[in-house]
């Protein structure tokens, strides 16, 4: 981790939280009760599948270096910025999976890189990772309410960029996103369904009411119920742009009528202070998971602590349980 990047991670990350309106939902004190001193070491809440990595090869080998490479992409008039990660076991030979990670409001993508910890998880399994720039002062991803760029065509030219010159798993493209990245990602999945494997939302599980698919979709989120910034229990969001946010527990419900599980809510408790609820029996094999984190901040549990945006939880690693459901999804698809 480049220390210049950690500090603007975090420079960020508090000018983010400096723009959330004081008020009942105040921002937790890091030495609340779900910021753990320890990991837990309770298992995932659904059926966790080993690394999925393709045994598919590339029929013309498609070779790339090791490590971070920074491009562009021209988009829509405009120069889109990406930043890529190629784990040390590629080879251009043996197809990889990819998984994509949006910035929140405000950050960017080698911020969002360091803060979700996707590179390293992917050299340590095997996959490619990609963290894109959103667009705008602050930069941010097109959401109703909050710009006009189409980044859905973006992400759809990135990845025919991408599937184009990386010997990659088409099957097993995924997507996650913090906040604003979050609920973006959400959108992603439901304009291209037959690209996305399965979708992870970290502090905005916010079900799209404007979800023009009927295909089943793989969800995980996460979500603290002390969040400053989207309220667990609905209302408008408080940091960035003022916009409407539905109950946390309504979306997941929302996304299992969507996806028409027959099993759920099924509620488990993860560790002390984060619970699950879990909805299966899906269609196509899919599950919606919401990880509950019980006075937990506007925060990726089990990164960096960001104080002012509230308590970061040590219970559970987002990024391990994240790559556990995108695997297991993978295993699921025909």
């Amino acid at each position: 981790m480049h220390l210049a990047v950690l500090i603007a991670l975090l420079l960020a990350l508090t000018s983010i939280a400096a723009g959330c309106r004081r008020g009942g939902s105040g921002v937790t004190n890091a030495s609340k009760t779900a910021h753990a001193s320890s990991a837990s070491t309770a298992s995932a809440t659904t059926p966790v599948a080993p690394n999925a990595a393709a045994t598919a090869t590339c029929e013309t080998p498609l070779p790339h270096a090791a490590g971070d490479a920074s491009a562009t992409l021209r988009s829509g008039g405009l120069d889109r910025a990406y930043l890529l990660h190629v784990p040390p076991s590629y080879d251009g030979t043996r197809r990889m999976p990819l998984v994509l990670t949006l910035h929140g409001f405000g950050s960017n993508g080698r911020q969002q890189a360091v803060y979700s910890g996707f590179p390293a998880k992917g050299d340590r399994e095997g996959f490619i990772v990609v963290s894109p720039d959103g667009t705008g002062t602050p930069l941010h991803w097109t959401y109703p309410g909050l710009g006009d760029v189409d980044d859905i065509a973006f992400i759809r030219e990135l990845l025919d960029r991408l599937e184009g010159t990386l010997c990659i798993d088409a099957k097993q493209v995924f997507i996650s996103g913090m906040s604003n990245g979050a609920a973006f990602a959400q959108r992603v999945a439901c304009a291209m369904p037959e690209r996305i494997a399965a979708v992870a939302a970290v502090t905005a599980l916010v079900y799209p009411r404007d979800c023009d698919t009927d295909a089943p979709v793989a969800v995980i989120g996460f979500q603290g119920t002390d969040d400053p910034c989207v309220p667990f229990g609905g209302g408008t969001s408080q940091c960035g742009q003022r916009l409407p946010v539905p109950p946390i527990e309504e979306s997941a419900k929302n996304w299992a009528l969507h996806d028409g599980c027959g099993i759920g809510p099924t509620e488990q408790r993860f560790s002390e202070h984060v619970r699950t609820i879990t909805y299966s029996g899906c269609r196509g094999e899919t599950a919606v998971v919401l990880f509950v984190i019980e006075g937990g901040g506007h925060t990726w549990p089990g990164s960096i602590d960001v104080a002012r945006l509230g308590a970061t939880t040590r219970e559970v690693n987002a990024t391990d349980q994240i790559w556990q459901f995108f695997a297991a999804q993978a295993a699921a698809r025909p």
